[in-house]
C-alpha cells in the first residue's frame, strides 16, 4: 500500500534466568488459598444484606446519577449560551445542543427504566 516500507515482525526472544525464578508451587499454593478464602468469605458478605438492602442501594444509586446528570446538562447548556450571549459560537448550536441534551435525557429517563423493569 505504502511504496518503500517495510514490515516489521515480532522477534523471539529467549528468556534468561527469568524463567528459573517463576516458582510454580508458590503461585499455585496463593491461586489455592485465594480461592478457599474467596468460596468461604463471598457467600456470607453477598447474602449479608438481603435482596431489600440491594434494592434499595440501587434505587439510591438510581436516584444519585439522575440527579447528577441532570447538573451536568444544565451546566453545559449554560456554558454554551454563555458562549452564545458573548458572540462565540452562533445560537443554532444552541438550539442542537438543546436537542442534543433532551436526547440524553430521554434514554436515561425513559429507556433505562423500561430496561429496568424488564430485568426486575
Amino acid at each position: 500500500m505504502f511504496f518503500g516500507t517495510k514490515l516489521n515482525y515480532a522477534k523471539s526472544v529467549q528468556l534468561i534466568n527469568y524463567a528459573s525464578r517463576m516458582n510454580m508451587r508458590r503461585i499455585a499454593c496463593h491461586a489455592l488459598v485465594a480461592s478457599i478464602l474467596c468460596s468461604i468469605v463471598g457467600p456470607h458478605r453477598a447474602f449479608a444484606g438481603g435482596l431489600d438492602s440491594a434494592t434499595q442501594g440501587a434505587t439510591t444509586f438510581k436516584i444519585w446519577l439522575y440527579s447528577f446528570l441532570g447538573i451536568v446538562g444544565a451546566c453545559v447548556l449554560m456554558w454554551k449560551g454563555a458562549e452564545c450571549w458573548a458572540d462565540r459560537a452562533h445560537w443554532s448550536e444552541f438550539g442542537v445542543l438543546c436537542g442534543k441534551v433532551a436526547v440524553v435525557g430521554s434514554v436515561v429517563g425513559v429507556l433505562a427504566p423500561y430496561l429496568w423493569n424488564m430485568f426486575s
